[in-house]
């Protein structure tokens, strides 16, 4: 197989096998199911956001089933439980404790401590006792001090101090000397909130308003729960639920009980439920199900009172497969036509270079048979003594005429091939002056045969340029023999030489026909002949091809314009590579 059955079956073969393969990756997306696989994946996983959105709601409002507060009424359904008032345990304070609390008086809690000390060995320590004994240690000790702390509750459980429990104290003092961790706060809260249904209103009231854990997670409800202890203490409460103006739901339930509940639970766990994040795979977000895409998964929230949607946060791979089965159709359905179209210019291509060829051959069959017909004629006639002796010398001359003519056809043939096939060139610095005596010297007999003219219009100073000469005086000669070809006899043809901008330009002007614009381009590929050129006209369709392939050669370029007045003006521009005048 030849270079271009090759090439033919290599484009015939990209031609079917890239639309082949892109149709391929759509039928495996759209038909095969992988777009089907890749939603039917995501409404899993939404389903699991929205299963997840919704146990964390549940546990959310488990773990707040405790923050209702049941307030115990009497039967005049006044408010006697929790926070009732209870009388303070009485403590009397031994020698050793009012020495130690002399010396924190005088600011020496260092010299304070042996006393503290002997009062703690003796246990003798009241419970403020042991709370200045802690403060006192803190700063020399602290995990001491803290474990002093853990001490005092221990043995003064059940003490009240101010209408306070003492552990509720101690919680308080920890929480001022000792901050408990983030981790932790949880825990401490925990503990203060058992033991705030067991300390009296007023007294919690006040604790919560000193302090920041009003705004606790759980604070809200038990401030309001305070609130409501001691406005109903002594006045009847409802019988029926209402709304207080802290936005407190106050619901019988019982005959004896009114139930407090803080309506920020269910925002703080529909807010809770709302940024429940997915443990794996992409991220989701949870939105109402009004500004949602439609084909969102949805799951209804009762307690919420509202529908939500889980949406994803990025790009779903279902979508990207879409657009990737869009981008496969259209590019199969591209490469096809694009591929035929190629195939088609190809199969044209070299259907018209098969057209080419054949009528090469039978161009060249006739210029190669016509000049050995005329030298196998005269040759015979000669050789049987047919020829007058007068007329011999003119036979011998015109028998030399057919063969340079038939070795000029031969040496076009040859080196046409040999740029074709990119033969080294015999490169070397000549002056351009001498390159164009050369050709015009070549052309000329060309012109002297159909009588026509030639005028040289030349720049005294012309650059150097690098070259073969033989190809460069060829392809000067052919563009000389086109214009006699194609000149009316007589016409002038006139040759111009001029440097511009780093290039030599060679310009061959007659009076022919000219070229139309649409073949302007075509006739210097092989084996094409322009319009003009009559069923008479002698030409094998090289020679403007070869005066191409040697500018392409040197790095020149070769062009055809019409000509003012009629004809064209072919123009051969070749690089200027010395820059002194020649």
């Amino acid at each position: 197989m030849g270079p271009a059955p090759a090439r033919f079956g290599l484009w015939f073969a990209l031609a079917l096998a890239v639309p082949a393969a892109f149709f391929v990756w759509w039928l495996w997306l759209v038909p095969g199911g992988g777009i089907a696989r890749a939603r039917a994946d995501e409404q899993r996983t939404a389903g699991h956001v929205l299963a997840f959105a919704g146990e964390t709601l549940d546990a959310e409002l488990a773990r707040h089933a405790s923050d209702r507060i049941v307030l115990q009424l009497d039967a005049q359904r006044r408010v006697v439980a929790p926070f009732a008032d209870a009388a303070d345990t009485q403590h009397t304070a031994a020698l050793a404790e009012q020495a130690a609390l002399a010396h924190c008086e005088l600011g020496a809690p260092s010299a304070a401590l042996p006393y503290f000390a002997h009062a703690a060995a003796n246990d003798e320590l009241t419970p403020v006792g042991w709370l200045r004994y802690v403060d006192a240690l803190r700063g020399d000790d602290a995990p001491r001090a803290q474990a002093l702390l853990q001490q005092a509750v221990e043995q003064h459980a059940y003490a009240r101090c101010g209408g306070l429990p003492f552990e509720m104290l101690t919680l308080l003092h920890e929480l001022r000397s000792f901050p408990p961790t983030a981790n932790a706060r949880a825990a401490w809260f925990d503990r203060f909130w058992v033991l705030a249904l067991d300390t009296p209103a007023a007294a919690l009231l006040a604790v919560l308003d000193t302090t920041d854990l009003a705004f606790a997670p759980r604070g809200h409800a038990l401030r309001a729960a305070a609130t409501l202890a001691l406005r109903h203490r002594h006045a009847p409460a409802p019988t029926e639920e209402t709304r207080t103006v802290d936005g407190i739901c106050l619901q019988p339930v019982g005959a004896q009980a009114v139930a407090v509940v803080d309506p920020q639970v269910l925002d703080a766990a529909r807010e809770l439920a709302l940024r429940s994040p997915m443990r794996s795979g992409p991220e989701w977000r949870l939105e109402d199900a009004l500004g949602a895409p439609p084909d969102a998964a949805r799951r209804e929230f009762p307690l919420l009172g509202t529908t939500l949607a889980a949406v994803p946060t990025t790009t779903p791979s279902s979508a990207l497969l879409q657009a990737s089965a869009n981008a496969a159709w259209l590019l199969a359905l591209a490469t096809f036509v694009v591929g035929n179209l190629l195939l088609w210019r190809l199969t044209r291509r070299e259907l018209q270079l098969v057209r080419l060829r054949a009528d090469f051959v039978d161009v060249v069959s006739h210029e190669l048979r016509t000049p050995l017909a005329a030298l196998s004629l005269k040759a015979e006639m000669l050789a049987q003594g047919d020829v007058p002796p007068e007329r011999r010398e003119h036979y011998v001359a015109a028998l030399r005429h057919d063969v340079q003519r038939l070795g000029d056809q031969v040496e076009r043939i040859l080196a046409f091939d040999r740029l074709q096939k990119g033969a080294p060139l015999r490169v070397e610095p000549l002056a351009a002056r001498t390159l164009l005596a050369r050709g015009l010297r070549a052309g000329r007999p060309a012109l002297r045969l159909v009588g026509q003219q030639l005028e040289l219009d030349a720049a005294r100073a012309l650059p150097q340029v690098r070259c073969d000469v033989e190809v460069l005086t060829r392809a000067l000669r052919n563009l000389l023999e086109n214009a006699a070809k194609y000149a009316p006899p007589g016409s002038t043809v006139v040759v111009r030489a001029f440097a511009s901008a780093r290039e030599l330009v060679v310009e061959v002007q007659d009076r022919g026909p000219g070229v139309p614009a649409d073949e302007r381009g075509a006739i210097f590929q092989p084996f094409v002949r322009g319009s003009s050129a009559g069923p008479g006209t002698a030409g094998s369709g090289l020679g403007l091809a070869l005066v191409a392939a040697a500018a392409h050669s040197h790095g020149g370029r070769v062009a055809v314009l019409p000509r003012d007045g009629g004809g064209s003006t072919f123009t051969l521009r070749l690089p200027i590579v010395a820059t002194e005048a020649s």
